[in-house]
């Protein structure tokens, strides 16, 4: 078989064609997988709720405490972080942050929150990790005027993003967009699809743990 050196040149241009198709698909390839699983370390998980450090924060001193009953005022609201073993299975996450806060009391509190000054007021704890309409993370303001309805409130959760206001103090039965009952802070106007739901907590050696009983109820905008 006679090779022509037009034809080694045809043949040589196609192979070298060919590796560069093949190296230019390895990178493309690697695009299609998934991303590497992180694995949380379970010496790092905690059922506590444990003080976020924020300076400015009537907590600011506090951050890495155990959070305790005790340590709050009415309408005291704190963000702490939280982070059981069951977190990444149930969420894929090892650590998200609640806002804990002392309300006054109401019925349906019972058997959610820690029941304090006699049974007048709550520690209740609020998944304020994300939005259930478009996972931003509504803030507790002490007071304002609705851009919505232009009525002033006080002492509601917002979503800075589109403008959500939740009730801490009226938990109510919703039902999510999955059609599971969810314990929530109701929710008062804006394009949220239902409350601000809330997290059981308890009292373990005198400290305030998260409680996952009730998991399913954080499982939208990805988590779960």
């Amino acid at each position: 078989m006679n090779i022509t050196r037009r034809g080694f040149l045809q043949g040589a241009i196609g192979l070298a064609g060919a590796g560069m198709t093949t190296a230019l698909a390895v990178p493309a390839l690697k695009t299609l997988l998934p991303p590497p699983v992180t694995r949380c370390n379970e010496d790092d998980a905690h059922e506590t709720l444990t003080y976020k450090s924020e300076s400015g924060k009537w907590y600011e001193n506090m951050g890495g405490n155990i959070a305790k009953k005790e340590d709050f005022n009415l309408w005291d609201v704190a963000i702490v972080n939280w982070a059981p073993k069951d977190l990444e299975q149930e969420l894929g996450t090892c650590e998200i942050q609640l806002a804990l806060a002392k309300v006054p009391a109401e019925p349906t509190m019972n058997g959610l929150g820690i029941s304090v000054d006699d049974g007048n007021a709550y520690i209740m704890a609020y998944h304020t990790y994300k939005c259930p309409h478009l996972c931003c993370k509504p803030v507790f303001t002490a007071e304002g005027t609705s851009t919505i309805s232009g009525k002033d409130y006080e002492n509601m959760f917002l979503c800075p993003c589109h403008l959500s206001l939740f009730d801490p103090v009226s938990v109510i039965a919703n039902v999510d967009e999955k059609g599971r009952e969810v314990m929530a802070a109701e929710l008062l106007e804006g394009p949220a699809p239902y409350g601000l739901p809330v997290v059981p907590i308890a009292e373990k050696d005198g400290g305030l743990i998260g409680l996952t009983t009730e998991i399913e109820w954080l499982k939208y905008c990805g988590q779960g």
